[in-house]
């Protein structure tokens, strides 16, 4: 038994399936990540074509009996956004990693919104760092396995500010005496408590522990995005 959907969301990623089809995946306000097939959507007679791509905002229907969903329409949202320049790769990193750790068919609403809210962020160019930690957070936070930014893993007391602690993943954040290359200012970890919206001058020791924390979940899964962004950086400087 099939059943359709008729959803707002983003693509994440496609490619091309066959002579003229694309696999699509989409990430839907209600039902999260999907897999889609969408016919014919590279054929020059299709509507379709050159409309499934990142940052495009869509409405898409369609139908389901399996793991895969198959197209039946396809409609912008709005205007394709345009990310220029280091805020293209945000973008890119935001949805490998939505494509990494989240499972397909796992509603997201929260994420979803974050997701959103970071695109127009990017778009603007502005404020890059803080607003793609606000994302990094979220995720986490989706996935439920965000640490407590606000207390110690030892004994449950609040972080101090002027205090020192060694991050553990799994655990959270355990007091420290000797700074070390998983420990991290007190106020650091505050500001990503607070959503990163004022690092405080401690936008390195912030990406530093989100980096750390994303790393674990990924359990050795490489991100393009970063390989590109590291290659793009390498260019410029040389």
């Amino acid at each position: 038994m099939s059943t359709s959907t008729e959803q707002f969301g983003w693509v994440l990623h496609r490619r091309p399936w066959r002579e003229s089809s694309l696999l699509i995946e989409f990430f839907s306000h209600q039902q999260g990540r999907v897999g889609l097939v969408a016919k014919g959507a590279r054929s020059a007679r299709s509507s379709w074509r050159g409309l499934a791509e990142p940052f495009c905002p869509l409405n898409a229907n369609w139908s389901r009996r399996g793991e895969m969903g198959t197209v039946i329409e396809l409609e912008p949202a709005g205007s394709r956004l345009s990310l220029p320049g280091r805020a293209l790769w945000c973008g890119l990193y935001a949805n490998e990693l939505i494509l990494k750790l989240l499972v397909r068919d796992d509603p997201a609403p929260e994420l979803f919104h974050a997701y959103t809210e970071l695109l127009s962020h990017l778009a603007g160019n502005q404020a890059l760092a803080p607003a793609v930690r606000r994302f990094e957070l979220t995720l986490l936070g989706s996935l439920g396995v965000a640490p407590d930014f606000e207390h110690d893993a030892f004994d449950g007391k609040r972080i101090r500010p002027d205090g020192l602690y060694h991050l553990d993943p799994e655990a959270g954040f355990i007091p420290a005496e000797q700074p070390g290359p998983k420990t991290y200012p007190g106020d650091a970890v505050l500001a990503l408590a607070a959503g990163a919206r004022d690092g405080h001058g401690r936008g390195s020791d912030c990406r530093r522990m989100m980096r750390q924390l994303i790393d674990h979940h990924l359990a050795g899964r490489r991100l393009e995005s970063r390989r590109l962004f590291e290659n793009l950086t390498h260019e410029t400087e040389g």
